[in-house]
């Protein structure tokens, strides 16, 4: 697209106040039309002004989202709002209806299917209907823990497996996750929040062997997830926000596993902790050729979600409509007579 993207950016949480920050302070081209919180200390106040901004950016923050899009007309809705499916979806409805794209951080998004199919089935036909597309994306799920190994496979003749490790250094992130891995907790504390729910894991490393599945065409038995476990500190360990005592926990971890034809194919690993030290996000693809590609210290997450959300923009916008995955943004297959639309000369 060469004119100017109008966007509508809805969730004003930590991750949407960066990417707000990101496109008012450097990306050209895009320019927000609206914006939408339900927090009430927010009504009136101007998009730049919450974003820390020293210039203001003429938009003003309403909870009415059903005029902001109606007013507005923009090409694309940005959700930061929230992580499950179900509470996610009927959110973008208002968007959907007033043909607007949308794009989200939410992490169930990413391969919707595989949370409720016959959600995912209405919204794609919704989406259809008023010609517009919506994408789940972000860090991870989105790139490093499927994406990234999907496309590295592109250049592999043959794959057998592939094992996908993450290991965090927690320490430079944002307090809320920080606090959402359990920094500072002792053990019991930890486990009685997994328990309770106020401790979840990470959301989404279902959603990244279901992409990286259905780019190679495995056919998926079964999804196992495993923890999260407490990594508990064996000396004392700190970040800007928490002093992690030996013994107490300073992060979490857990791993997951698609199961094809009986066999382990995809083994995702997870860990984000205060003070790992390497940090590494490395792949390793089974196959020919053998393939191991790490790169050190890890990806900085939240820089790598505003990043994708942004820089995927002008692809939904242009992409067919529907309720797609990364996989139909990017597409890497293996799977025999995926063509497409393609039509065969002299068919």
């Amino acid at each position: 697209m060469d004119r100017e993207i109008r966007a509508v950016h809805v969730g004003l949480g930590p991750m949407g106040l960066r990417v707000v920050q990101h496109v008012l302070a450097e990306r050209k081209g895009i320019r927000y039309v609206g914006a939408v919180d339900v927090d009430p200390r927010l009504e009136g106040k101007d998009l730049g002004e919450i974003a820390g901004l020293a210039s203001p950016a003429g938009v003003k923050v309403t909870g009415d989202a059903s005029a902001v899009f109606e007013q507005t007309r923009p090409d694309i809705a940005i959700y930061t709002t929230v992580s499950p499916l179900k509470a996610f979806l009927p959110q973008t409805e208002v968007a959907l209806r007033n043909g607007v794209n949308v794009i989200s951080t939410c992490e169930e998004l990413a391969f919707p299917s595989f949370v409720d199919a016959d959600m995912t089935s209405r919204y794609d036909e919704l989406c259809k209907l008023h010609g517009v597309s919506m994408l789940g994306t972000g860090i991870n799920p989105g790139f490093l823990m499927d994406l990234r190994a999907s496309l590295l496979s592109a250049a592999c003749t043959d794959v057998q497996r592939i094992e996908i490790t993450r290991r965090m250094d927690a320490t430079p992130r944002r307090q809320p996750f920080q606090k959402k891995i359990g920094a500072g907790m002792d053990a019991d504390e930890y486990r009685k929040a997994i328990e309770s729910g106020a401790i979840t894991g990470h959301v989404g490393l279902e959603m990244s062997i279901c992409l990286i599945a259905d780019a190679l065409g495995w056919e998926l038995e079964e999804v196992r997830v495993t923890g999260p476990e407490p990594v508990v500190a064996e000396k004392q360990v700190s970040s800007e926000y928490f002093t992690v005592a030996r013994g107490q926990v300073k992060g979490t971890e857990q791993e997951a596993i698609g199961i094809v034809g009986g066999e382990s194919k995809i083994r995702l690993s997870f860990s984000a902790f205060l003070g790992a030290t390497p940090s590494f996000d490395e792949v390793v693809i089974v196959g020919t050729p053998e393939v191991r590609a790490r790169v050190s210290p890890c990806w900085h997450g939240d820089y790598g979600t505003v990043a994708m959300s942004v820089n995927l923009i002008p692809a939904v916008i242009n992409a067919r409509p529907g309720l797609l995955t990364i996989n139909d943004i990017v597409p890497v297959s293996f799977k025999a007579g995926n063509l497409g639309g393609f039509v065969a000369q002299g068919a």
